[in-house]
Formats: structure tokens, sequence, C-alpha cells
């Protein structure tokens, strides 16, 4: 595939899902704050708690760094939402379907950002299992889904260079303090994006720019890949991972049925 740059200025509306309270602005940060240069109204949906065990008092984490979102959010001039499931243990209901069914049809966003289908972590896997899903139950409207970069290099069919927003996303990433004081999110995010310059056309190579990628599909085909890889294996998926397969295999099956 060649990526082809995105019409990211000429959209009107984005939905961002984000795993966690600072996936968005790892994977789309520079797009968020282009799409807000151009007047795009943004609404982000955080899906779990964001606690963390074993750092710091659980509750504690969670309220800093919604704390920390919401500074970012502010920064973006986006609408926070959030579903609030346990980023410990997740065990998401049939509610959780109908409030994400919910907001997607309220907001009715032409763009979808959601990270990519095989990102890596299993938090990641489960807010597109949780789409399909809400889909199934509740329906979604109509839009093109952005599949964003955060772990793993996915494969690109589109690209947006966010050179001249570059150092405002590095600042955005700087908010989640409480991450990087464990791993350099901030650092691995800005030269993620140096590394994709190698996306962009041959003639730019040169320069020093920077280049957030996407795998772009419409829902139906988004979702319809979702279920062919997902649904085969929900354990290989969950990468066995018992804190996360049980409540995901749960809600599977009271929506769906056996798998």
């Amino acid at each position: 595939m060649q990526p082809v740059p995105l019409p990211i200025k000429r959209l009107k509306s984005i939905l961002v899902i984000s795993p966690h309270q600072d996936d968005e602005t790892i994977g789309a940060g520079g797009t968020l704050l282009l799409a807000k240069e151009a007047g795009v109204k943004i609404d982000i949906l955080y899906v779990t708690d964001g606690v963390q065990m074993g750092r710091y008092n659980p509750e504690e984490s969670a309220r800093v760094r919604d704390q920390e979102a919401q500074e970012v959010c502010a920064r973006l001039g986006a609408t926070i939402h959030r579903l609030g499931i346990s980023n410990y243990r997740p065990e998401p209901d049939e509610r959780d379907l109908k409030n994400l069914s919910s907001i997607a049809n309220q907001i009715r966003p032409q763009v979808v950002m959601i990270p990519w289908i095989l990102d890596r972590p299993t938090r990641h896997r489960i807010a597109n299992h949780l789409l399909w899903l809400a889909n199934h139950c509740n329906g979604l409207p109509d839009f093109e889904v952005w599949g964003y970069q955060v772990h793993n290099t996915l494969y690109p069919n589109g690209y947006i260079d966010i050179t001249e927003v570059a150092d405002e996303k590095r600042e955005m990433l700087e908010c989640y303090k409480s991450q990087n004081m464990f791993i350099r999110y901030d650092h691995l995010a800005m030269g993620m994006s140096a590394w994709n310059l190698r996306f962009l056309p041959g003639s730019m190579q040169s320069d020093a720019r920077y280049v957030e990628v996407f795998f772009a599909l419409p829902v139906k085909e988004h979702l319809r890949l979702v279920e062919s890889f997902y649904f085969k294996d929900l354990r290989a998926i969950y990468r066995d991972n018992s804190a996360v397969l049980s409540g995901m295999m749960a809600l599977h099956r009271a929506v769906v049925g056996d798998i």
C-alpha cells in the first residue's frame, strides 16, 4: 500500500476512542492539534479508568490520570467522555455498550479514531471489541475509522504530516507526568513520529519532519476485520491474559452467544 495524506482539515467532527489517558496523544496528538486549528469538533472517550496497580494508590492513580487527561482535552478544546471500565480487571457490561453507542449516535462523527486492531496491549484490543459489540447490540452511525499507532508498527494507508505542531504535541505528551516518570512515552512517541517520516513522498524524506500514520477504513470494513481477526481465538487475541479474558468473554457470550 502507498499511504496517502488524510483530509484532516476538511473534517467537521472526530470521536477519539482512547483506552487509556494518553493513548490519544501518543497516536494522534498532532493530528488532533491540526484538527483544532481547522475548527473541527473533537470528542474524546476514555475507555478505562486508568488505574495502575503496584505503583501507588489505585484511586489516586485514577484521579491523577483523569486530571492529566482533562488538561490535554482543554488544550484541544475537546469534550471529554468516560466509560470508566476498570483498567486493572476490565469487566464491561451491556450498559457500557449502550453508553458507547449512545455517545457515537449523539455525536455522529465523520471519523472515529481508535488504536489499530492489532496494537499489542490487550486493553487497546478491548476498545475494538467493544466497538463491534456496541454495533451488534445497539447500532452505530456511519463513519470512517482511523486506526492509530500506539505501541507497534501498523500497516498504514494514510498519514498526516504533523511537523508544524510537533512541539505542541510534545507539550501535550509532557502533561502525562504520571506515565512519563516510569516510561518516557513522550520521547518514544516523538521518535515514532520521526520514524514515520519514511511514509512521506520520497522527495521529502531528507527533511526532519514528524508524521502520524493511520489504517483508515469505512466502519463496516473495520468491524469485519475485527470479527475476522478476533473471534477465531479470543484467547490468542488477549494473549491469555486472565484479567482481561474473563470479563471480555463473559460479555461476548452474553451478547453474541458461545464463541
